[in-house]
């Protein structure tokens, strides 16, 4: 008889078997913690490593930046907060699918508003602490104010980042075959290598749940078994055939706007002579967003803006205005969410 607890369980944890289920999840603390401190000084020391290495002229590149169209940067900050409605609205169906039970209402603590807080939180969360603790505290949340299971819900988080991968790796490679063909550059190759491994490591995650349940509880102490069995079945069960085009859809409309916000990025500087392709384009936006999955530092905070830079030269641009592009371009998708999540934070009642 299997020990596999069913959907029905999954709001009845037991909360002393996991950490996360148990405390208070303090951003604050996890702030002060000195892996927080060292992975800010890493980021440093490679923006400015990057700095000296590519000879980036700051002046030049300030002046880029302050001659920067204002109207199509904002249209480009629109674009970008446009994606957090469709990540709310595709996370609820896998919430719904996987068996979570979601109040009902459109104040309630599952209302549409509710779940893009829960992510924007997470996302500052990701922006402030290393190790993508962003994910794990958007769990603490929907937990801290529906009382549903975290390991549960975990389990759809997992399923999104599974999601994510897929399409942001499958559009990377036709952006990228788009643009340079069959003949990849050589400074690319780091990008596909990267991505393509997180996708073999999260489908094997995956397969390894489906097919080898068994043998990965014989590993897990007896205690953690309920908790395992609730992620389990949420990963799972959030991957219902009948809702999957549905996901796909939603998780290419996410990675396109993406894309997009980068083109009204470098189209507010078309003025100075840049000039892309929409592949190209979309190309570049994937890579950078593909690189905030590195854990060393918050959001990839460094290793984005060293990379993006190097991959522009690629495109011919010269190095001060590439690091105008990318400076811009994380205003609008790293420091405005360091700025509007933490009022968010300061304010918000469901912290």
């Amino acid at each position: 008889m299997s020990d596999r607890p069913s959907v029905v369980d999954i709001t009845n944890d037991l909360p002393e078997s996991n950490q996360a289920e148990r405390d208070d999840f303090s951003l604050g603390q996890r702030l002060r913690q000195p892996r927080t401190l060292i992975s800010f000084g890493l980021a440093i020391a490679i923006i400015i490593f990057v700095v000296r290495g590519l000879d980036i002229d700051i002046a030049t590149t300030w002046q880029y930046m302050r001659s920067a169209d204002l109207w199509l940067l904002g249209l480009g900050l629109v674009v970008f907060y446009l994606t957090f409605p469709l990540r709310a609205l595709r996370w609820r169906m896998l919430l719904t699918n996987a068996g979570v039970p979601l109040q009902a209402g459109r104040s309630s603590w599952a209302s549409l508003p509710a779940l893009i807080e829960y992510i924007y939180l997470s996302w500052f969360a990701n922006c402030i602490v290393p190790a993508k603790l962003g994910d794990a505290y958007r769990g603490y949340l929907l937990k801290h104010n529906g009382n549903v299971s975290f390991s549960a819900t975990f389990g759809t988080i997992f399923a999104e980042r599974l999601l994510d991968m897929i399409g942001l790796f499958s559009l990377l490679v036709l952006s990228g075959y788009l643009t340079f063909g069959a003949h990849m550059p050589e400074g690319t190759q780091i990008v596909f290598g990267f991505g393509a491994l997180l996708v073999v490591i999260i489908i094997s995650g995956l397969a390894g749940m489906r097919w080898l349940g068994p043998q990965i509880r014989w590993f897990i102490p007896r205690r953690l078994h309920r908790v395992y069995g609730n992620f389990e079945q949420s990963a799972l069960r959030s991957f219902a055939p009948a809702i999957l085009p549905r996901l796909f859809a939603f998780t290419g409309a996410i990675w396109l706007l993406e894309g997009f916000r980068l083109w009204f990025v470098i189209q507010s500087l078309h003025h100075t002579g840049l000039d892309l392709n929409l592949a190209a384009i979309i190309f570049i936006a994937l890579a950078s967003s593909l690189l905030t999955a590195l854990p060393i530092t918050p959001a990839g905070l460094g290793v984005v803006e060293g990379t993006i830079t190097v991959v522009l030269t690629l495109f011919g641009i010269a190095t001060s205005l590439g690091g105008a592009v990318t400076l811009l371009d994380r205003l609008i998708n790293f420091w405005s969410i360091v700025v509007f999540g933490f009022i968010l934070y300061l304010f918000s009642p469901r912290k």
